[in-house]
């Protein structure tokens, strides 16, 4: 099985896949709005928090009580 790479070495490659689709996409006329933002993640943005788990889950969520 072949080496994956060191992880900033991953994330280089990912950074730079995302520059190329983006630059082919603007040649097409295509929307890029979401790749642009996706490349500001990688350089370091502070991504949206989710509710996730358990205080995410309906079947948890805080009801008032009497």
């Amino acid at each position: 099985m072949g080496s994956k790479g060191s992880k900033p070495q991953r994330q280089n490659q990912y950074a730079r896949r995302l520059e190329r689709k983006i630059k082919k996409f603007e040649k097409l006329g295509k929307n890029t709005d979401g790749l642009k933002k996706e490349l500001g993640y990688m350089a370091g943005d502070e991504r949206p928090q989710f509710r996730t788990g358990r205080e995410a889950d309906p079947k948890f969520k805080q009801r008032a009580r009497d």
